[in-house]
């Protein structure tokens, strides 16, 4: 397209090495688990980060089936301020870098 300058798109390698960063999902819950899925096939860690209404429900819980077992890194939940929110994701996350949230 014209209007973007005619770069067009360039592939930049940005992981170093996935075993040492980790990816926090937000509400992982049925498409959520499949998006899971893909970043750990990528051999990233992956942070489950509830919000508060959906941590106090069932819904934690589900994962489909075509996703097998799932295993988080560590699982959080919202505090009260995203400042709170965000030390207890850094906390979790200990030594590993934090690199997205989905």
């Amino acid at each position: 397209r014209p209007e973007l300058g005619g770069g067009g798109l360039v592939k930049r390698m940005t992981t170093v090495d996935a075993s040492n960063e980790v990816i926090i999902v937000v509400n992982p819950y049925s498409t959520g688990c499949h998006i899971v899925t893909e970043i750990q096939g990528r051999t990233f860690k992956v942070i489950a980060l509830y919000t508060k209404l959906f941590a106090n429900s069932d819904m934690t819980t589900h994962i489909p089936a075509a996703c097998g077992k799932i295993e988080y890194h560590a699982i959080v939940t919202e505090k009260g301020s995203l400042a709170d929110t965000v030390k207890q994701v850094h906390a979790a996350a200990g030594k590993l870098r934090v690199i997205g949230c989905v």
